[in-house]
């Protein structure tokens, strides 16, 4: 497509330049198309101009050697295609799993904007005191159930050693009634008589059981001291975890708060790290090469920096934009909506943003000169785009001059236009015009680089204002970058100047440094704050253990006190009953000099005796039920007290788990436009990113069909070439067939000639059986038939008796050599098979 500058007319008052910006892409393809196909019209008429008698065994074989090349490279190709499928098509579906996730995130995002009014964040806040206070409250609980667990405790351990000194008591006392009734059994035999060696033997046996109970009782008092101190230690190893603990529960919750207000902080300062990044990243500028112009002019080396300026630009996605559609209405020549449909709005935003480039174009060339838009500049552009009535990539030259008498009067005025499409989204436009402006600046050699001279203000380097506007064609959605400089600016500017966005992203670097440097300021405390909260956690932890293992500590020295107790017990009692044995058997041993009303008196004494001690072990029995029910009674409470800890431990978790559940409420409804919004950008980028997957994955798929055509075309070829030289092999193996069989044929004819014998003489030729044979023709001493066949020899010999017969009845002798009668004789015969000969002969050449 040529492009070229127009000089629509020129009047002392009124000069008018208009510049035709048209891009390339499309007619390029055009060209592309119409090469392609001639080229495959040449190459299909030259593969039916070619007949297989012009084709030469080497050239059928060099054809299917290059078909096969092409074969191979096709279904390279093609295994490439089908991996750029396979590929693309995984694609969609790790695109797929990230809408769905993005858009569960979105989901909760968008519920806590819903959620996120002051009333719900005060009240959230309301909530949050309210459960730290729960919390001091769950905690004392908590510390009077565990103390309340501690004196039920010490009540169980009271209480077992109460049954273990009632159950001494019994023991003793049952020991007691066994002794009383050893002194009555003695008392017995002292009054029989009987058994006095036994009861002497029996009073030393006593004596060495007292003796030895004595011993063990002093180990057991030692024993039961020592469990004691250790008892005792054990309580203050308690005591100072439950300090420790407590002081790093209090760290603990001191370190998780400062964590929460780091952590919150880092999320402040990324959010707005990621928004100026955002801001950075969505502001498009075109960069111009070193040296593309000055006031002089435009560079001399264009198409070289054109290529750098192609290189160094590319258009940068506005997600914001993405979201902003743009109406398209029904095109009537295929009934599909592809005619954009701007709205006043949308078309002074695009105007906005395409004159924030241009303006930062000049900046760059170091032009004086700059775009303004102003409420009269954008109704310059709707005006002429709305009554251009010309359906293809031209100017109207009409609108162009109307413009000026139904809108404002103008001095000087420019166009520059190309095709834009149809355009889904605000970005889909921006996008458009970024190329177009790129292909004008930067690809306009055909038109010697007039749209260039327009787009960056060259044309209008002596003003210092540019009116500015963007209109886009109704019928066609051709954009038109309008320009012009009025006859009277005040009445362009009514209204006042737009603001027109700058894309110098200057200060915003300068704020994503402040920004970034606050986040990393606040990184560093969020780090310092997990760490402390870290080591916190683990020394609440290990508090936590050391307290356990005291508590266990101590739980085990209760017991082993108590059992230690209950020894002593059991070895007093055990030295009591063997004093009352050594008691009763030296009562015996004294009373067996006693007399016999002594004995009686004795007797009954130690009966009387044994009734009491009776009593008082059933008194000790009673005693112990008492004490046993008590024990039970204060294990129930102590396993009440027990799961009451339990309860109030749980209600303290559950009371901090609320707590953070809450304070997580709280910046999420804080936080929620910013995370709502980075939800909806991340779930936006996925759609998108889906979209492109599916588009990529249809591409690869048309590109896969395509290569697989290829190949199945480059099959079908490699199957023509081979069935040519097939064909070709085939005739050649036929002609050595029929050659080998000729030469064959002829050494048996041959070999059948020379022994075939025929006999000559001046005028005859006879056969072996004496016939006489005409039409043959005799040369060299070999006999050939009519048609320049050898059929025999002559021979010298006659060898049958029928030829010798024939030669008496012909009367002739046999040739000696001389064979010129004989060829004389022939005549005419020989002339003519001679010459038949030659002819043989020629064909066998």
């Amino acid at each position: 497509m040529k492009k070229n500058i127009k000089t629509l007319y020129t009047a002392t008052a009124v000069a008018t330049l208009l510049m035709a910006a048209k891009t390339q892409t499309a007619q390029a393809a055009t060209s592309n198309a119409e090469t392609k196909t001639n080229s495959e019209t040449t190459t299909a008429t030259g593969a039916t101009t070619t007949t297989p008698a012009q084709v030469t065994k080497e050239t059928a074989q060099a054809d299917v050697n290059k078909a096969q090349e092409v074969v191979n490279d096709q279904q390279a190709e093609a295994n490439g295609a089908q991996k750029a499928v396979d590929t693309a098509n995984q694609k969609v579906k790790d695109a797929q799993a990230k809408v769905d996730s993005t858009k569960a995130t979105l989901d909760e995002a968008t519920k806590a904007k819903q959620e996120a009014t002051q009333e719900n964040i005060d009240k959230t806040k309301s909530d949050i005191s309210q459960a730290e206070s729960d919390i001091t409250s769950k905690q004392n609980e908590a510390s009077q159930a565990e103390s309340n667990v501690n004196t039920k405790q010490s009540a169980v351990t009271q209480a077992q050693s109460d049954v273990n000194t009632s159950k001494a008591k019994v023991d003793q006392a049952t020991a007691d009634v066994n002794a009383k009734q050893a002194s009555v059994d003695n008392a017995q035999k002292v009054l029989d008589g009987t058994d006095a060696e036994q009861i002497r033997k029996n009073a030393d046996d006593a004596q060495k059981a007292v003796d030895s109970d004595k011993a063990n009782v002093q180990v057991k008092t030692t024993d039961a001291t020592n469990k004691a101190t250790a008892v005792s230690e054990a309580q203050k190893a308690v005591d100072t975890a439950q300090t420790a603990a407590q002081t790093a529960k209090t760290n603990s919750d001191t370190t998780s708060q400062k964590l929460a207000e780091a952590q919150s902080a880092v999320n402040d300062a990324q959010t707005k790290v990621n928004s100026i990044n955002d801001q950075i990243n969505s502001v498009n500028r075109i960069e111009m090469p070193k040296g593309y112009a000055t006031h002089k002019g435009l560079a001399s080396n264009l198409d070289e920096l054109g290529k750098q300026g192609l290189a160094m630009n590319k258009y940068k996605d506005d997600e914001k934009a993405k979201q902003e559609k743009i109406e398209l209405a029904v095109d009537p020549a295929d009934n599909v909506k592809s005619l954009v449909r701007l709205t006043a709005d949308q078309q002074k935003e695009i105007t906005l943003w395409t004159a924030g480039i241009l303006n930062d174009i000049r900046k760059q060339l170091g032009f004086s000169n700059r775009i303004v838009v102003t409420n009269k500049s954008l109704e310059f552009a709707k005006y002429i785009a709305d009554n251009s009535t010309i359906a293809g990539l031209e100017h109207d030259d009409k609108a162009l001059q109307d413009v000026s008498k139904n809108v404002l009067q103008i001095r000087i005025q420019s166009e520059s236009i190309g095709f834009g499409g149809a355009q889904a989204t605000m970005n889909d436009l921006q996008e458009s015009v970024y190329y177009l402006m790129l292909q004008m600046l930067f690809d306009d050699a055909d038109s010697n680089w007039g749209h260039a001279m327009q787009i960056s203000g060259m044309d209008f380097d002596q003003m210092k204002d540019e009116y500015f506007g963007i209109g886009i064609r109704p019928q066609n959605n051709i954009i038109g970058f309008e320009k012009f400089y009025p006859e009277d600016p005040a009445k362009a500017d009514e209204g006042g100047r737009l603001t027109i966005p700058s894309v110098d992203t200057t200060e915003l670097q300068a704020e994503l440094t402040t920004a970034q440097s606050d986040l990393n300021t606040k990184s560093n405390a969020l780090t310092s704050a997990k760490s402390a909260n870290d080591e916190a956690q683990s020394a609440l932890t290990t508090a936590n253990n050391n307290l356990a293992t005291a508590q266990t500590n101590l739980t085990n020295a209760q017991k082993a006190k108590t059992q230690a107790d209950s020894d002593l017990e059991t070895a007093k009692t055990q030295l009591t009953t063997d004093e009352a044995k050594l008691a009763s058997a030296q009562e015996a041993v004294q009373a067996l000099s006693a007399d016999l009303a002594t004995k009686q008196a004795n007797l009954q004494s130690a009966k009387d005796t044994l009734e009491e001690s009776k009593k008082n072990l059933a008194r000790a029995e009673s005693d112990l039920t008492a004490k046993q029910n008590a024990l039970t009674e204060a294990e129930n409470e102590l396993k009440s007290a027990q799961d009451t800890l339990t309860s109030a431990k749980q209600a303290v978790s559950d009371a901090q788990a609320k707590v953070d559940s809450l304070k997580a409420k709280l910046d999420s409804l804080t936080n929620a436009e910013p995370n709502y919004e980075s939800a909806k950008t991340a779930y936006d980028k996925a759609v998108s990113d889906l979209e492109t997957a599916q588009n990529n994955l249809k591409s690869a798929e048309n590109v896969n069909d395509e290569a697989q055509a290829k190949l199945d075309s480059a099959k079908s070829e490699l199957a023509k070439a081979q069935a040519v030289l097939d064909k070709i092999l085939e005739k050649e193996r036929a002609e050595e067939a029929l050659k080998k069989a000729e030469e064959e044929a002829k050494e048996a004819a041959v070999k059948r000639a020379q022994a075939t014998h025929f006999y000559q003489t001046e005028s005859k030729l006879f056969d072996a059986q004496g016939k006489e044979v005409t039409g043959y023709v005799v040369k060299d001493n070999q006999v050939y038939d009519a048609k320049g066949n050898l059929v025999g020899v002559v021979s010298k010999k006659v060898m049958t008796r029928e030829l010798h017969r024939a030669l008496v009845k012909a009367n002739t002798l046999p040739q000696t050599g001389n064979e010129s009668t004989v060829l004389a004789g022939l005549g005419v015969a020989l002339i003519g098979l001679g010459s038949m000969l030659g002819v043989a002969k020629r064909k066998r050449q």
